[in-house]
């Protein structure tokens, strides 16, 4: 890769981050973008804080890893995904791409081309480790979009994100209807009728990209080890006669709360007094935030949250990236392979191999790709 502009030609190592890339990750912790919106804005998530998170804190629930891209000793480009915990340790979500200010990143092209080596080298990486998917949440048209597509990333829904900043419109015990809806607590026998409530609102293609079991309506824990400075979760339900028609997640940390709703269709009605009922219980200030990421297929949630003061802030793909984790018996690694296809024989995720000639071998040494592989052939300047 010419960064100088002479013909020389200078290799790009991708591997995982290394202490000695710590002040190289601190010039670029402020020229990325952050993805996995609003679930990053309210957690409190920073690539700071990620690296720590990463690497040096030993009571953490869910690590967030750092893979870079480095040409000459030094990174260019980095991007961190975060692994979910307990049963979902077979995903990962993405949760930033950065570029350094340097020649090698000046223009969108370079970073597209950077991005997407990065992308399939975390691909590469997390399949190893038995991960089965990798989920980002990217604005529509933008170059970190183009890089996803690039990297095989596929869209299964988009979502517009609405914000509500500060004090709701009106008063949100006055509405209409509030002292009617049966509002209460989630509780642990609440599990299943909710994972039911999921399955026939949410559209078939969502519910196989997202992959859910019941546990995920499960409230989590909050023990000894867990993070202190996380968000706090509270669930709340709206029945109507014995069976759920609205659930309503809400994470709070500090002055900052998402809410994730899943309703019937047939309780669209409600959702305005139900929501105002939550509102009343957020209790927000002049200066608190709350987040509620709308579903393409939830536009009556939309205009509920719009009656009690919420914005429409940007709309955002959601984007997931299926791997294959596949094993081939030792007796089909014949002697005289090469090195190369001997690796490979141990399982790589499928499609990682369309923009990248070789693998890592090796997540803390890297492997230095030159112009004469192909994924360097995509970044050459």
């Amino acid at each position: 890769m010419d960064l100088n502009g002479s013909g020389g030609r200078l290799p790009v190592v991708i591997r995982a981050m290394g202490g000695r890339d710590l002040p190289g990750l601190l010039r670029m912790r402020r020229g990325g973008v952050r993805l996995d919106a609003p679930d990053s804005l309210v957690s409190g998530y920073t690539p700071l804080g990620g690296i720590v998170q990463g690497r040096w804190n030993p009571l953490r629930g869910s690590r967030i890893r750092t893979y870079i891209a480095s040409a000459n000793r030094t990174p260019v480009a980095f991007v961190q995904a975060r692994e979910r915990s307990l049963d979902q340790r077979h995903k990962w979500d993405l949760l930033y791409l950065g570029a350094a200010r340097v020649p090698a990143a000046a223009t969108p092209e370079r970073r597209v081309d950077l991005w997407t080596a990065l992308l399939d080298y975390t691909t590469v990486a997390a399949g190893r480790r038995g991960v089965q998917r990798l989920y980002a949440k990217v604005a529509g048209a933008s170059e970190v979009a183009e890089a996803f597509h690039a990297a095989g990333y596929t869209r299964y829904g988009e979502e517009t994100l609405y914000l509500l900043h500060g004090v709701p419109r009106g008063d949100p015990a006055a509405m209409d209807g509030v002292d009617e809806i049966d509002l209460r607590p989630q509780l642990p026998g609440d599990t299943w009728a909710l994972h039911q409530l999921y399955t026939l609102t949410a559209p078939k293609t969502v519910q196989h990209a997202e992959a859910h079991t019941s546990h995920r309506w499960e409230l989590p824990a909050r023990g000894m080890l867990a993070s202190r400075n996380g968000p706090r979760e509270r669930g709340f339900v709206v029945e109507r006669g014995h069976e759920i028609a609205i659930y309503c997640r809400v994470a709070r940390r500090g002055n900052r709360a998402r809410l994730e709703v899943v309703y019937e269709p047939a309780a669209r009605e409600l959702l305005e007094p139900a929501l105002g009922a939550i509102l009343r219980w957020l209790d927000p200030g002049p200066g608190e935030r709350i987040y509620c990421a709308v579903r393409e297929f939830q536009a009556e949630l939309g205009s509920a949250l719009l009656a009690h003061g919420f914005v429409a802030t940007e709309v955002q793909d959601a984007l997931v990236r299926y791997t294959v984790v596949s094993m081939r018996s030792p007796a089909l690694a014949l002697a005289g392979r090469p090195a190369r296809e001997r690796r490979l024989a141990g399982g790589v995720p499928a499609g990682s191999l369309r923009r990248q000639a070789l693998p890592p071998q090796d997540e803390t040494t890297g492997r230095c790709y030159d112009a004469t592989h192909e994924v360097m052939t995509l970044v050459e300047i």
